[in-house]
């Protein structure tokens, strides 16, 4: 009986202490490793890791392979505003001309949106939404570019029109299927729409410089609505200020690269 006594009393101690803190140490490491992981995605989605190689929009290739965008559109109406419906559907056409040949650079098969719908009211839009405070609007699923016809002048609607296409090209290109947790949704959001602004800006450069510089003195002022509405607008589309930068980059760029709104610190997409 010394002997199993003897065993029960010094070897399992020492055994069941090993069972007792082994798991606990391997937890805890999975932890560490879970948290290390984690921050560097969550550095990644904010910002504060730009160019990780582990971003697909960062890296796209779109940004080193293709050269400046042929921003020339000769079909557009000398009068812009004389014909609202013609100078956007004239647009749209450049504008797939524009991207089919930018894109075929980096061996990307560009196809135009399904429907370029110009709309008089905005529950005509082609995807059902139940907020109506938009000036277009780009369903993903079945690719429609929406924008709302109003007003007298052309040239903000023409933007929009740029805007929206610019969601299709990071649609098609996937640029847009990087999409962070639901928990940083509006991060990711900034970030797609800033580029937006900034793409359509290299789309528009040279049909109406001087227009488009127009509208981006505009922009930066901010938008002059309510202090609750500006906010939440902020919140997933940049402030004026930033949207306004970024116009900048893409007209004086001219490229997508100018573009990548991916790779930027969180201060250049607030």
């Amino acid at each position: 009986m010394a002997g199993p006594r003897d065993w029960e009393a010094r070897e399992p101690r020492r055994s069941g202490m090993v069972r007792r803190v082994l798991p606990t140490l391997l937890a805890f490491a999975v932890i560490l490793g879970g948290l290390a992981y984690l921050g560097g995605d969550l550095r990644e989605l904010l910002g504060t890791a730009p160019g990780s190689s582990r971003s697909a929009a960062a890296t796209h290739r779109l940004y080193q392979e293709t050269r400046p965008v042929d921003g020339r559109c000769g079909t557009l109406p000398r009068d812009l505003d004389a014909d609202l419906t013609t100078s956007l559907e004239a647009l749209g056409g450049c504008l797939d001309r524009m991207w089919a040949d930018t894109l075929a650079r980096a061996g990307i098969d560009y196809e135009p949106p399904e429907e370029l719908r110009l709309v008089d009211a905005p529950e005509e839009a082609a995807c059902g939404i139940d907020d109506y405070d938009w000036a277009g609007i780009y369903c993903p699923e079945p690719r429609v570019v929406n924008v709302l016809v109003e007003g007298e002048r052309a040239f903000p609607m023409m933007f929009t029109l740029a805007h929206e296409y610019a969601h299709h090209v990071q649609e098609v290109s996937g640029i847009a299927d990087r999409r962070g947790s639901e928990a940083f949704d509006e991060a990711w959001s900034r970030r797609l729409e800033l580029q937006a602004d900034c793409l359509a800006a290299v789309t528009l450069r040279a049909a109406a410089p001087r227009r488009l510089e127009s509208l981006r003195r505009l922009a930066g002022r901010g938008s002059g609505a309510d202090e609750g509405v500006e906010a939440a607008y902020r919140q997933s589309h940049g402030s004026g200020a930033s949207s306004a930068e970024w116009m900048r980059r893409g007209q004086e760029g001219g490229t997508v690269g100018s573009c990548n709104t991916w790779a930027a610190p969180a201060e250049s997409v607030s």
